[in-house]
């Protein structure tokens, strides 16, 4: 009876040392792992499996609900190891020991693509920055999209290209492309969206649409005071079925696009490709400034259907085939 009492109490310790087991008992490197704001227990079990902290078979979840810790874990940027049993590592996302890093400042300037911003990112030491250039077609989790569900009612695709506003942003080098989405987003939910509220009976374009229109403009546009005077080009063509003809346009669909369009791109097979696809491209090349958002909205009132670039930037805008032509030969 001695022996079976000694074989279940063993039974029992190898048990609960598999439960609070490591994930690699080998490997005692530390990895500094963030744990963004307001992610739940689900969400921060799945960033501490992926850095393998925990081993893909776990009762962190369990555990915290079970001792009423559900929603303690402290934010911040954690020194974590795929050897510390499960224990440790609840310990110290509870006791919010987080490392003291020095975040990273970056400007994304207005008409900067995602795969320019994340070039930004990636020349200030962000860590994540390729992943953040994937959402220009992968887009964001579910938990974050549900977050910010005022702007995502309105994207008709996955990707955020158009929707992460150009500012100055303050992260620390180690933050998820995720966590630097959300705070982008929150500055178009600020920024954005409210003018578009007061002011979307003013077109008859969606706010994707509009964006889309904004981000031609913010490209096109060298000289702020023109922005409403290419919006109106673009507004003239629209009406009488006339392509767009915007050359940002071929240079974002072309997989590695030149400083100048040149005559054999304009064929290229896109749906971005305007020479060739009348109306609007399916969704925003850049991501626009407020200003072009605005001339998106509130054009001039021209006839002109045509404009061409001088060398200081600024444009010779004109009515007819022949006036453009004409400009062309003189700028």
């Amino acid at each position: 009876m001695k022996n079976f009492w000694l074989i279940a109490g063993a039974l029992v310790l190898l048990f609960f040392l598999f439960l609070f087991r490591p994930a690699d008992p080998f490997d005692s490197s530390v990895k500094e792992i963030t744990i963004p704001a307001g992610a739940s227990t689900r969400n921060v079990e799945r960033i501490l499996t992926e850095n393998k902290i925990l081993p893909r078979l776990s009762i962190f979840r369990p555990l915290l609900r079970l001792t009423g810790l559900q929603g303690e874990v402290k934010a911040g940027v954690y020194a974590l190891s795929p050897a510390d049993p499960l224990p440790v590592v609840v310990a110290k996302l509870l006791s919010g020991q987080i490392i003291p890093l020095k975040e990273i400042q970056v400007t994304f300037p207005e008409g900067a693509s995602i795969y320019k911003m994340g070039l930004n990112l990636k020349e200030k030491g962000f860590k994540d920055w390729q992943k953040f250039q994937a959402m220009v077609n992968e887009g964001i989790g579910a938990d974050l999209r549900q977050r910010h569900w005022t702007i995502f009612k309105y994207i008709p695709s996955e990707s955020l290209e158009g929707y992460l506003f150009p500012d100055t942003y303050r992260v620390f080098p180690d933050a998820s492309a995720e966590v630097l989405a959300e705070a982008i987003l929150g500055r178009f939910e600020a920024v954005i969206l409210p003018y578009w509220e007061q002011n979307k009976n003013k077109t008859k374009l969606t706010l994707h649409e509009t964006l889309t229109l904004a981000s031609i403009i913010e490209k096109e546009a060298q000289q702020p005071e023109e922005r409403p005077v290419i919006a109106s080009v673009f507004y003239n063509r629209l009406k009488i079925g006339m392509p767009l003809a915007a050359d940002p346009t071929i240079k974002y669909a072309l997989e590695r696009p030149s400083k100048i369009v040149y005559l054999d791109q304009l064929s290229v097979r896109s749906p971005y490709n305007t020479y060739k696809r009348r109306g609007l491209p399916p969704g925003p090349i850049c991501n626009p400034g407020l200003d072009s958002f605005k001339a998106a909205i509130y054009p001039a009132k021209t006839d002109y259907l045509f404009f061409v670039a001088k060398n200081d930037g600024s444009h010779i805008f004109s009515k007819t085939w022949q006036e453009h032509q004409k400009a062309r030969g003189i700028r």
